[in-house]
């Protein structure tokens, strides 16, 4: 699905954060949703700063990459 100004993504703050996607502009958007994925945080490194996490991103090989903040 492309990316438009009309969509956002809503991330929980549970331990196993669900990510759900839905158009703001709809007024019924709480039954219009989509479940996109999950993450769980107790599988999942953590790291106290961004230098850290962009020196595993590195490690890791990978050419680009999102700060998240829980």
């Amino acid at each position: 699905m492309p990316h438009s100004t009309s969509t956002y993504v809503l991330g929980t703050t549970e331990n196993i954060v669900r990510w759900y996607c839905f158009r703001i502009s709809d007024p019924d958007a709480g039954k219009n949703f989509e479940l996109l994925d999950t993450l769980d945080l107790s599988r999942v490194p953590s790291f106290g700063d961004k230098e850290t996490a962009k020196s595993a991103a590195k490690h890791l090989g990978l050419r680009t990459w999102r700060y998240v903040r829980l």
